[in-house]
């Protein structure tokens, strides 16, 4: 697998790039592992109707990823695996728990830990308040993933030292009232540049070395 640092890139340029990676592949086509961060943007999934204006002055874009609507900017670490399922003998269900296990392990090196919840795709933290579903929760990292053929692409956003207002704009992936956080809120030494050090070491261990 080729793990890729792309740095701070346009929404709109990566997307393209991964649908285009995705429709030239073949079973020779090494996967790969993108890394970047993204300016201001909202994004979509289809669950939700198109809206192309702005927010706030914050361009929305409709995808073609699951979920509903979340927000990408500096300071979020987002990670793209575009694999092969079939090659990797992968099952939609197992790469999402990949993405689960790779993200957890991430915030246990920075001694904090993450909560699964049912139904509801991501990486919550325990918080007081909140209600309902996500009582006592908030949400730390989004997941929505698009499977074409047998080949993934989108993937995950992991909130570290994020400018957190946007949010409040929307119902963060359609859940009125949840949440936001950052990694660096319950660890002081968790950096956008530590963190993705770290991602990298748990995306060796979890989608490389735990399947060779």
């Amino acid at each position: 697998m080729v793990i890729k640092d792309l740095g701070q890139v346009d929404y709109l340029t990566v997307w393209q790039e991964m649908i285009d990676f995705t429709k030239k592949r073949d079973q020779t086509t090494e996967d790969e592992f993108w890394i970047c961060e993204h300016p201001p943007v909202f994004t979509l999934g289809t669950s939700l109707k198109n809206n192309t204006f702005p927010i706030r002055g914050i361009p929305c874009i409709h995808t073609d990823r699951g979920g509903k609507i979340t927000y990408h900017g500096p300071g979020q670490l987002v990670g793209y695996p575009l694999l092969d399922l079939r090659k990797n003998h992968l099952y939609p269900k197992e790469l999402l728990n990949l993405i689960n296990q790779t993200v957890l392990s991430v915030m246990r090196e920075f001694g904090v830990e993450g909560v699964l919840v049912a139904g509801a795709p991501g990486i919550y933290v325990s918080k007081s308040g909140g209600a309902g579903q996500f009582q006592n929760l908030a949400k730390i990292c989004s997941i929505g993933l698009k499977i074409s053929g047998h080949s993934s692409y989108h993937g995950f956003a992991l909130n570290v030292s994020a400018n957190l207002e946007p949010f409040s704009y929307i119902n963060p992936c359609g859940y009125e009232g949840l949440r936001i956080v950052n990694l660096n809120k319950f660890a002081q030494n968790a950096t956008l540049e530590s963190t993705k050090k770290v991602l990298i070491e748990k995306i060796k261990e979890q989608f490389c070395e735990k399947r060779c």
